[in-house]
């Protein structure tokens, strides 16, 4: 290309641009202002008076030793504690962290040893007595992991549901796989997008299983506004606490569908909304309810808008190459409503629970945290059970991945009794399964084959209060 008589002209007088000129973003995307408007309405309806909820007096809980299981090419490791350390939570988790050193190098599969590393964990859970213990507990963890791609993790204070003595309990998920096949988000500058992740935790990793399936885990997401990384309150000087927790539930819920778009996510297996507070928690449950069953609708088909794409010089004469390259590329759909067969007359949302612990970080009032998957097709069942109900999920790939809400009973209700019931209607001895068990209650080592999460109070799909929750995932 020739440009023929170029020169330089001095600047036109114009509008001073600065900084405060630029155009700044939405705070939320289309689907989720609407979503949020919904929102705002049933919280009018919400009735706000004496919530009844069920809280069992507090046990002293007898957890002694982590549980392991190894399935699909992922090994999980739960419930590490390490009291015998001291009281402090910088004596425990150095205590963990050398634990987990321990079992990482002694890891054998089928008999082969086959040491790991630190860098093949690929999700964590840490569950804090106080988030105070916070800043001591990441100073340590942050050691553990030293190159790209830190886990996800979750990160939610417990307070005195863990057991006695404990002031830090993790939970770690292992891929077994080649670790060039993960991938891995991990965004630490601030943006517009999503909240920048400075800390020693990834936005997501997706790993391969069967086929061309992958399981994606997202961390745990709280209602941050990305630019200033402060908790977003709404424009109003004076609202009430419904509009704050409105916003917030959206915005967080907002931050993790953008990491499952970016990472492919074509359909959600399941969704945890941790809340936080000592008034409003049923309401709070079921606005989050709501939400969630909301980006589940399945809307009327609408045609897709052609960008309008400018053409050079280059493009006519070469063939319009960058007309087909943009026709060619389609936006990823999330919830991916084509890849659903289910038993009812329409997709029903992925399996939800509401659950009430002690803090969240920066104090926020809601954290989601979500099992993002990608595959081809996926199955979706509901099943209603003599205690609760049961919701499964199954891939074409054969994951299986089942949520079982276990409903409170009379007085003198055995949750034990329950807990077991539900583990056995779905054990196959032929493999084992990744575990996790919401409690509002205490139970016995010979009762949690998996991880624990202690709850002041649980709430399943349509806002309905719960003594437990099992999730399993498997893969055949």
């Amino acid at each position: 290309m020739r440009l023929r008589r170029a020169r330089v002209v001095p600047k036109g007088d114009g509008e001073e641009v600065t900084p405060e000129s630029v155009r700044r973003p939405a705070e939320l995307d289309k689907v989720f202002a609407e979503a949020l408007d919904v929102l705002l309405d049933e919280s009018k309806n919400a009735k706000d008076g004496q919530e009844e909820v069920v809280e069992a007096g507090r046990r002293s809980w007898s957890l002694t030793e982590s549980v392991q299981s190894e399935n699909g090419g992922l090994w999980t490791v739960s419930n590490i504690t390490a009291p015998e350390a001291g009281p402090g939570a910088a004596e425990q988790m150095a205590a963990i962290a050398q634990k987990i050193q321990t079992l990482l190098d002694a890891f054998t599969r089928d008999g082969q040893a086959g040491p790991r590393t630190t860098t093949d964990i690929v999700f964590t859970t840490v569950l804090l007595r106080s988030m105070a213990d916070f800043p001591l507990m990441n100073s340590i963890y942050v050691s553990l992991f030293k190159k790209p791609n830190p886990p996800a993790r979750a990160t939610v204070a417990c307070g005195d549901g863990l057991p006695d003595g404990v002031s830090i309990m993790v939970s770690m998920v292992v891929d077994l796989g080649p670790r060039d096949l993960r991938q891995g988000l991990h965004v630490q500058s601030r943006s517009y997008w999503a909240p920048a992740n400075i800390g020693p935790y990834s936005q997501a990793m997706s790993i391969p299983l069967q086929g061309a399936e992958r399981v994606v885990y997202i961390a745990g997401q709280i209602p941050l506004d990305p630019a200033s990384m402060d908790l977003a309150t709404p424009s109003r000087e004076i609202c009430s606490w419904a509009e704050t927790y409105c916003l917030r539930a959206v915005l967080s819920l907002q931050h993790m569908w953008r990491i499952g778009t970016v990472m492919e996510v074509g359909w959600w297996l399941g969704v945890v909304a941790f809340i936080t507070g000592t008034s409003h928690i049923q309401t709070k449950a079921q606005l989050a309810w709501k939400l969630w069953k909301k980006m589940h609708e399945q809307s009327p088909q609408e045609p897709e808008e052609e960008d309008d794409c400018a053409l050079d010089a280059w493009d006519i004469k070469y063939g319009r190459k960058e007309l087909e390259r943009r026709r060619v590329v389609a936006a990823p759909k999330l919830p991916n409503f084509d890849l659903v067969q289910t038993n009812t007359a329409t997709p029903q949302a992925p399996a939800f629970l509401a659950v009430h612990v002690e803090e969240l970080p920066k104090n926020s009032d809601i954290e989601w945290q979500g099992l993002g998957y990608r595959c081809t097709g996926i199955k979706m069942s509901r099943k209603s059970l003599e205690q609760g109900q049961k919701i499964d999920a199954t891939t074409n790939e054969n994951l299986s991945h089942t949520c079982i809400e276990i409903d409170h009973g009379p007085p003198g209700f055995d949750l034990k009794l329950h807990v077991q019931c539900a583990l056995e209607s779905c054990f196959e001895p032929s493999g084992a399964f990744h575990t996790v068990i919401y409690t509002t209650q205490p139970l016995s080592q010979d009762c949690c084959p998996g991880q624990i999460i202690p709850c002041k109070s649980i709430w399943g799909a349509e806002g309905r209060p719960l003594a437990a929750a099992v999730i399993l995932q498997r893969q055949v």
